[in-house]
């Protein structure tokens, strides 16, 4: 029986040392090491390498990109149709002018025999000191002037090139000493301008030279 006992207190210390619990506050104070699986607390380290980064800088890239040529597509949108707008504000403007100008075209064709009137009334009585023909002047000088103020203007006949642009020849004359060949001598009904625009062309004589 004693042998039995002293056998067991026998037994390898080594085996007893590593049986026995560790104490991880030894009474030095310094602590026992932690094992391989505690200094990284059993779990795998993480890659410590620059491919995350590299893939969320070309992901950043590409984003930037992206951005880039939206914006690039906005400004040409933007550009289009500013150029759009300014065309049709343009074309509405020469629309309204062309309107305008066919307005008073239109009502300065129906005054004219107003105003033919008026000045055959004036050469049928050619004294000045008549009050009919005073009143019929002031008249005429004041219906002239509203259709000035309408961008009439009268073309320009005695003494001028004929221009058949604004000048209807209704007879010939022979030019003769002082009358260049081409000239109109004389005008039968006046002619009107609406802002350049022939309304009526004046009816004049034209010295032509003999043969």
């Amino acid at each position: 029986m004693f042998s039995s006992d002293k056998r067991k207190g026998k037994e390898n210390p080594e085996r007893q040392k590593a049986a026995a619990p560790v104490d991880p506050f030894p009474e030095d104070g310094t602590p026992e090491p932690p094992g391989e699986s505690c200094q990284n607390g059993g779990m795998e380290e993480p890659r410590n390498d620059g491919q995350g980064l590299l893939e969320e800088l070309e992901s950043a890239r590409e984003m930037l990109k992206r951005l880039n040529e939206e914006n690039r597509i906005l400004s040409e949108s933007i550009a289009r149709a500013r150029a759009d707008f300014f065309n049709y504000r343009q074309r509405v403007e020469r629309e309204n002018e062309r309107l305008r100008a066919t307005a008073s075209e239109s009502a300065v064709a129906a005054l004219i025999p107003v105003l033919d009137n008026l000045d055959r009334a004036l050469s049928s009585n050619r004294n000045e000191e008549d009050p009919f023909y005073r009143g019929v002047e002031m008249v005429r000088g004041q219906f002239f002037s509203v259709l000035e103020s309408m961008g009439v203007s009268v073309i320009e006949t005695v003494g001028s090139p004929f221009d058949p642009a604004v000048h209807e020849a209704v007879a010939t004359v022979e030019a003769g000493e002082g009358i260049e060949d081409g000239i109109v001598t004389d005008e039968i009904q006046a002619g009107y301008k609406v802002a350049g625009k022939v309304i009526r062309a004046a009816r004049v004589k034209v010295a032509r030279a003999g043969s």
